[in-house]
């Protein structure tokens, strides 16, 4: 009796319960969030600042909106014809391959799924999510092609690709947009970390770490990258729960289109639609994570590493759950997902704000299909293949760094700059991952606090190259700056002493000229207010 109390009062709670429980908490916590903050924003601000943002809001949302249709036109119009295909060959070439490799992996998981090919699942499962992702990015960089140099708002798009600020305001908007930018660093760190934790199960035999501390590490990456854990308890409760937003929000875009369509003499207001944007941003891994992880799981299936999974990791083995069934719900909503939130993350495209943090829609769609990228890898590809998986990671990551670094996608210089120290330290984090999970017989001998301090000292280093090289710039743009200034005073003072009465009487005259153009937008501004 008394034994049976004290294992009951040393059992604790399910961690799995309590991981998926944080991961509904902060679903709501941040819906219930987003709600509030623009709430107690419309409320504090002046009437006539907030309806001048208002209209601000309504062009900038059907600017976003006339980018998402013009996205899903170039995605599903492909020409047939070569001499349609000018003189855009190579994308169109592209996207034709990776659509038959789509049809046929797709005809080949169906066939296997029936006669029961746990390998061929496996394969045709991954070439599918793969050859998916490229066909939209190759879709996406024609897209933005075209619209930069092919469209009536040509201009608008070449003032985004040329403007850039140096430094940014600490206000409410900029601290989430720099949160967001962490979670995405962590989320991405957690891919090598897990192919480590994964590793160092498989060498548990040598008594390197147990069940229990590798359960406790997935189970603190869960909490901090809100990435589900699939555990057969709640994995159906979490797939279904995914599947019906997705559903949700697929039902919502087609009634709100086929609306406008009917009644265009008075459209659905949509001015609501910038403000999920950050909403998107936050929960867009987690939630395209989620499916990936579950095509991975299921597919594992009745291989050889199903069997070496640990578990902590991905379960879905439950005997309610058909395989065929999940499957083929999990590539539906991954598909379905992943077009619409990836096109919308990356159709807004505004004028950017001086002091406001805010990305090119370029390049946060070359990351964020990176970013899939990096996870179909990782989830996807067969421990057997751990040798292509661990450098096709490192490719990847390097692609983001210099990509980041060569192309600047946001505004903020300094952005730019701490979030290429973030893509440096998960390329370290993964370039070490790679070389340990590569020789499997020296991994038993090191202590995962050996691997942990290798780890940590690198991301120092790192932090502290980008210190350096910060400050060394501070010091150099200061001196151009203090030349620069006493170059200009030099050559005004040369410019003032031969100026001639005619040339002093312009400045009067090019004052005048701004302040009727000041007024008259001051006018333009007001007629519209009371128009409104």
């Amino acid at each position: 009796m008394a034994g049976s109390e004290s294992a009951s009062a040393g059992h604790s709670a399910d961690p799995n319960m309590v991981l998926t429980a944080i991961y509904f908490s902060s679903i709501a916590a941040i819906i219930i969030g987003t709600v509030v903050y623009f709430f107690v924003v419309a409320r504090i601000t002046d009437p006539e600042v907030l309806l001048l943002d208002l209209i601000t809001t309504q062009r900038e949302v059907q600017h976003l909106i006339d980018n998402l249709s013009g996205q899903f036109k170039n995605f599903f119009r492909l020409p047939l014809r070569w001499r349609a295909m000018k003189p855009y060959y190579a994308h169109h070439t592209l996207s034709w391959l990776f659509i038959l490799s789509l049809i046929a992996s797709f005809v080949v998981l169906v066939v296997s799924l029936a006669m029961d090919l746990p390998q061929v699942i496996r394969i045709s499962t991954f070439t599918f999510f793969i050859s998916l992702n490229a066909l939209f990015m190759t879709r996406q960089h024609l897209y933005y092609i075209r619209r930069t140099y092919l469209t009536y708002d040509a201009e608008h798009y070449l003032v985004l690709d040329t403007t850039s600020f140096d430094s940014f305001e600490w206000s409410i908007f900029n601290v989430i947009q720099i949160g967001i930018l962490v979670l995405e660093f962590f989320q991405l760190l957690s891919f090598p970390i897990r192919d480590l934790l994964d590793a160092i199960h498989l060498s548990n035999r040598q008594g390197v770490m147990d069940d229990d501390d590798s359960d406790t590490a997935n189970f603190i990456i869960g909490i901090i990258t809100m990435f589900a854990n699939l555990n057969s308890k709640f994995y159906v409760i979490q797939l279904w729960f995914l599947v019906a937003v997705i559903i949700c929000i697929l039902v919502v875009m087609s009634a709100i289109h086929l609306y406008n369509s009917w009644w265009p003499h008075k459209p659905f207001a949509l001015y609501w639609v910038k403000y999920l944007l950050p909403l998107a941003n936050l929960l867009y891994l987690p939630m395209l994570v989620m499916l990936i992880g579950s095509a991975s799981c299921l597919s594992k299936i009745g291989t050889e590493d199903y069997k070496d999974a640990s578990s902590g990791l991905l379960r879905c083995s439950d005997p309610m759950i058909i395989k065929p069934l999940y499957l083929a719900v999990t590539v539906v909503a991954y598909t379905t997902g992943y077009v619409i939130l990836t096109a919308f993350v990356t159709s807004f495209d505004r004028i950017p704000i001086k002091g406001e943090i805010h990305y090119k829609s370029q390049g946060v769609a070359f990351l964020k299909n990176t970013s899939m990228l990096l996870s179909i890898d990782f989830l996807l590809v067969a421990n057997s293949y751990k040798h292509i998986r661990s450098i096709l990671s490192l490719i990847i990551v390097l692609s983001m760094v210099c990509f980041n670094i060569s192309t600047q996608p946001c505004f903020v210089s300094q952005i730019n700059y701490w979030r290429s120290f973030g893509f440096c330290s998960i390329l370290w984090v993964a370039l070490v991952v790679t070389m340990l999970t590569s020789e499997t017989d020296a991994l038993p001998r090191i202590s995962p606090g050996g691997i942990a301090s290798v780890l940590a000292v690198g991301v120092v280093v790192i932090f502290a190259v980008f210190v350096i090289v910060k400050r060394l710039n501070r010091d150099s743009s200061s001196n151009d700056e203090s030349a620069s200034e006493h170059q200009g005073l030099v050559d005004s003072s040369k410019r003032s002493d031969g100026v001639s009465n005619c040339d002093q009487m312009v400045q009067p005259a090019a004052s005048a000229s701004a302040y009727t153009d000041y007024v008259a937008d001051l006018r333009i501004k007001n007629s519209i207010i009371q128009n409104v």
